[in-house]
């Protein structure tokens, strides 16, 4: 029986009516479109920030902000996202995984910041429209960089929190077939042999041509990768321990992340929302991991506290199955350090592209169009590895790596 507490609670609902009622657009007075990330900092697609000015039913003015993703339209690009449909991936993301972790998240209470953004619609499959997070005060990081302890920390944690999501949908046989999703890097795609190609010419001729000679003997090493790589990395992405399997997020680096800051604290984030759900694929936890730690860290932060940040992940994936109260095995902080070094050789793929993530480059570091058609030389810009930063960047985990015999 119900409380009588002497509210008129349908007279509670005429107001919400009401009020959502006058909050609602009726006329769309303006419409500015922008530019939404600077080039270089997206590769996969064309993104804009949509302005409008509106009255609403109640006559007052309002403005809202929309972004909207575009597919690339180039012919050279269309072959390529032949074999990764991009944006198929991500439209199935937003349409049938994310609205079952946020179905997840109100079974259990979860009143926690959602990971991504809301989307508002899309068009199958070449657009997508999303709420502008820079409303709610998410901003991007200067890609340059690189991320500091705090931002790293604060990444492991929630992606171990999306991952936990995902394992327990898993659980309950929720994700499908439909939606296991391609290791692109992994896979033996022309394209992806055409990528590496691309990586093992530059950068070794870089080390021979710009780092000094005592770089040459290890610059042989590494070109001698090429006829490898694709292998290697396809055995190791097949031979993981199933319990470890997580929906990752497939494309973790640091220009695909939001943050909202502490107030008057400008470098000390609180939150992190996750964009570009476009590469997401099943698979051990630790590809997300890898790739993050690889291509987005400060590298002397990545070396130096490296177990502290493993542990950030392990923590928060433990804690966060528990909300949910997943019943299945938990991986544990020596399972999370097992993958990291099962996949050391992983580990020397990804630091290559972590030159091209922080270039100090005017535009792009590389040409997506030209990967299919070009030669190595063409796609790359000439600096990335050349300008001496990469040296500083890489070049001690090159040697670490020589010395672990994966070169």
């Amino acid at each position: 029986m119900d409380e009588n507490h002497g509210l008129d609670t349908q007279l509670l609902v005429r107001l919400l009516k009401k009020r959502f009622h006058d909050e609602k657009p009726q006329e769309i007075t303006s419409i500015e479109v922008k530019n939404a990330v600077p080039k270089g900092d997206n590769y996969a697609s064309l993104v804009y920030r949509i302005k409008m000015k509106c009255l609403t039913a109640a006559g007052k003015k309002r403005s809202f902000s929309v972004i909207v993703k575009m597919e690339l339209t180039a012919d050279s690009t269309k072959e390529l996202f032949k074999s990764f449909p991009v944006f198929r991936v991500e439209t199935r993301v937003y349409t049938s995984i994310i609205p079952m972790m946020e179905e997840l998240m109100e079974e259990f209470g979860d009143k926690r910041e959602k990971l991504w953004p809301n989307i508002l619609g899309y068009q199958p499959y070449h657009m997508i429209a999303f709420n502008d997070l820079s409303e709610e005060g998410y901003i991007g990081v200067e890609r340059r960089n690189s991320l500091d302890f705090n931002h790293l920390k604060l990444v492991l944690r929630s992606i171990a929190r999306f991952h936990a999501m995902s394992k327990v949908l898993l659980e309950r046989g929720l994700i499908s077939p439909d939606d296991k999703g391609k290791l692109a890097i992994a896979s033996d795609e022309p394209v992806v042999d055409k990528w590496w190609l691309i990586l093992l010419t530059v950068l070794p001729d870089a080390m021979v041509d710009h780092w000094g000679s005592e770089w040459k003997e290890l610059a042989v090493k590494l070109k001698n990768q090429q006829a490898l790589v694709t292998s290697k990395l396809s055995e190791i992405s097949r031979d993981f321990d199933k319990r470890f399997e997580v929906y990752n997020h497939g494309d973790l680096w640091m220009c695909n992340m939001l943050f909202q800051y502490m107030e008057f604290e400008n470098n000390f984030p609180i939150s992190v929302k996750f964009v570009d759900y476009q590469m997401g694929h099943l698979n051990s936890f630790v590809w997300d991991i890898v790739y993050f730690l690889h291509t987005s860290a400060v590298p002397s932060v990545r070396r130096e506290r490296l177990e502290e940040l493993l542990d950030a992940y392990q923590e928060s994936l433990e804690r966060n199955l528990n909300v949910f109260n997943y019943a299945g095995y938990i991986p544990t902080s020596e399972d999370v350090r097992s993958e990291w070094e099962r996949t050391r050789y992983v580990h020397l793929c990804f630091l290559m592209f972590q030159p091209l993530m922080t270039a100090d480059t005017k535009g792009s570091a590389f040409d997506m169009e030209k990967i299919t058609t070009h030669l190595p030389h063409e796609v790359v810009e000439g600096s990335v590895y050349t300008d001496g930063k990469a040296m500083k960047s890489i070049g001690e985990d090159l040697r670490n790596f020589e010395l672990l015999g994966l070169i």
